[in-house]
């Protein structure tokens, strides 16, 4: 029984802790929507089990996951981009980041080759994939028509 409650609270702490983080509120009230870098358990935890064959999303929301590296100069021009692009769906998509070379073993599972690439993940459906930097029109255009809206 004890490691059943353990566990329970465990899963809702992970949970609750990634929504919580989604977003910042300032002194003024405004709202700034985040994108929060993760880990390939965390995103087993918030996203869908990448391990298993059948790909069924946990989150209440479509997600887009950016796969970078800190050696990466395009995945550096891309930070500022993708956090305007999170402003853009006012928390209505989740957005995360994972660092392909501290979480190789999901990055070969999604078989990232070339980064920066985006992993957009909507509820139903295959996760789809855009790999390259480009203006912040075109990531909302892609994102929208992955996720099935025009």
């Amino acid at each position: 029984m004890k490691k059943i409650l353990f566990f329970l609270l465990v899963a809702l702490s992970l949970a609750f802790g990634a929504n919580a983080q989604r977003y910042h509120v300032d002194e003024d009230g405004d709202t700034t929507y985040v994108v929060q870098t993760i880990n390939q358990d965390q995103f087993k935890d918030v996203i869908a089990d990448w391990e298993a064959r059948d790909w069924n999303v946990v989150s209440p929301r479509p997600v887009v996951v950016d796969f970078y590296a800190d050696w990466c100069r395009p995945c550096k021009r891309l930070a500022p981009i993708l956090d305007d692009v999170v402003q853009h769906y006012q928390g209505e998509v989740d957005f995360y980041r994972i660092n392909v070379d501290d979480n190789p073993d999901i990055a070969a599972a999604f078989e990232v080759r070339s980064i920066p690439m985006l992993l957009i993940c909507p509820l139903e459906g295959d996760p789809k994939t855009v790999t390259g930097l480009y203006p912040m029109q075109e990531y909302i255009r892609v994102i929208n028509l992955a996720l099935g809206r025009h």
